[in-house]
């Protein structure tokens, strides 16, 4: 992989900084679109074929080698999304005459449905952590885990944060916390996240609670039991499965972005408009919130037979006598 690299490193690199400063991307994101190129190259490369003598036909035999890897079909369509990128990106510099990228397509990948709890279930989730945070029978560490689970539940229904960003928030910025306040999310992009009332007051017990029984510093809202950093993704997973789990629930659906969807499908479902939703859940493209519109057919049965005015005409009428 480092014969490739060193050969087109500064290729690489032009085109990475080119769209780092174009749409702000995140370090993750542009090592991925890194690893995508590199790995394109190399293969082409064992094939004694540079970058320069890469055709529309070869780039197809590409694509189908990853398709017989058994790669999704996300993951493929990502691939032709950065190799076109990176293309487009040389042929625009000038730097080969021909584009191979230009009628490639994507493979067709059909849209699943997010996994949403239902208003019940979230509502189970939250008041049964806090029941067993105030459980006096378990030990403190254990506590405290349910702890822990009822902020980040209240804090992730409340608000449509992504798990990433709530774990990076720090005690400092929530010291004067009223209703809103800006955060720095995907892609450094800044958004506005407003919380409830109780939300907040959940945060204030929770601050309270960690300062009375860690003795080491750390500014992070919900630090790693060694108090040196915030805890992990991982963790918090385990430990909403672990719940789940207690609760007769089913832990596939039970996620921290099942609850930032059921955030996002619970108020569209209570008359939240999409362009508000957009701007709360921090999309940079309509299209991504727009998927929450895929309602059941039984809720949009039951919005005709309610809120149609020809429906509610006919209810007033005595149509038998018609």
């Amino acid at each position: 992989m480092s014969q490739i690299f060193d050969k087109n490193n500064g290729l690489i690199e032009n085109f990475l900084s080119s769209k780092y400063l174009e749409n702000g991307l995140a370090k993750n994101t542009i090592k991925s679109y890194e690893k995508d190129i590199i790995l394109m190259l190399n293969w082409f490369y064992k094939r004694k074929i540079i970058y320069n003598e890469i055709n529309e036909q070869e780039l197809s035999k590409y694509f189908s080698f990853l398709k017989n890897k058994q790669q999704s079909i996300s993951s493929i369509n990502r691939k032709i999304s950065v190799i076109k990128g990176f293309f487009n990106f040389l042929y625009s510099e000038k730097i080969i005459i021909s584009n191979p990228t230009y009628n490639l397509i994507g493979m067709r990948n059909k849209k699943l449905l997010p996994n949403v709890l239902s208003e019940k279930e979230i509502n189970f989730l939250i008041s049964e952590s806090y029941k067993n945070y105030k459980n006096n029978k378990l030990k403190l560490n254990e506590r405290k885990v349910f702890f822990r689970l009822h902020v980040i539940l209240e804090i992730l229904y409340s608000t449509g944060l992504r798990i990433s960003e709530l774990l990076n928030l720090k005690i400092s910025s929530t010291n004067s916390l009223k209703d809103k306040f800006y955060i720095r999310g995907k892609g450094g992009t800044q958004r506005l996240i407003v919380f409830t009332s109780r939300s907040i007051n959940v945060i204030k017990l929770w601050v309270e609670f960690i300062k009375r029984n860690n003795d080491k510093k750390n500014d992070f809202l919900f630090p790693d039991n060694k108090n040196k950093k915030n805890v992990s993704r991982q963790i918090i997973f385990k430990d909403l499965k672990m719940l789940a789990n207690k609760l007769d629930l089913d832990n596939k659906k039970v996620t921290p972005h099942s609850i930032r969807h059921s955030f996002a499908t619970h108020l569209l479902n209570r008359g939240a408009d999409l362009r508000s939703l957009q701007k709360m859940l921090g999309h940079a493209d309509i299209s991504t919130t727009e998927i929450y519109t895929q309602v059941r057919q039984d809720r949009l049965l039951g919005l005709v037979k309610e809120s149609h005015p020809l429906n509610n005409i006919f209810k007033k009428e005595d149509i038998k006598n018609a």
